[in-house]
């Protein structure tokens, strides 16, 4: 899977420059919270890259904590379980009182 992810960022880096070098010098006027803004389209585009990145990295970061999250929690139950297992193993055996109780 991280290979198809390494191929996917590579693909879009790769667009990023080509349309970077083929718009080199072009302006553009675009509208932020109703204000003007005359930058170059270069600019813009890098500005977009990077802000798709930090949506993503912050995405990764929160998928990331509830999987540690899960991980505590079923690394707790194994414990709980583990001490039930080691408990019902250190129960003594009552084989006499059985083997009266038959008689």
């Amino acid at each position: 899977m991280w290979i198809v992810r390494g191929i996917i960022l590579l693909i879009s880096v790769v667009v990023l420059v080509w349309l970077g070098t083929v718009n080199a010098g072009t302006r553009v006027t675009f509208f932020l919270h109703k204000r003007p803004f005359d930058t170059e389209l270069n600019l813009i585009m890098v500005i977009s890259f990077v802000a798709g990145m930090v949506v993503w990295a912050i995405g990764a970061w929160v998928r990331e904590a509830q999987l540690l999250f899960k991980l505590m929690k079923v690394k707790k139950t194994n414990r709980r379980l583990q001490d039930e297992i080691s408990d019902l193993r250190n129960l003594p055996l009552e084989e006499e009182d059985l083997i009266e109780t038959d008689k």
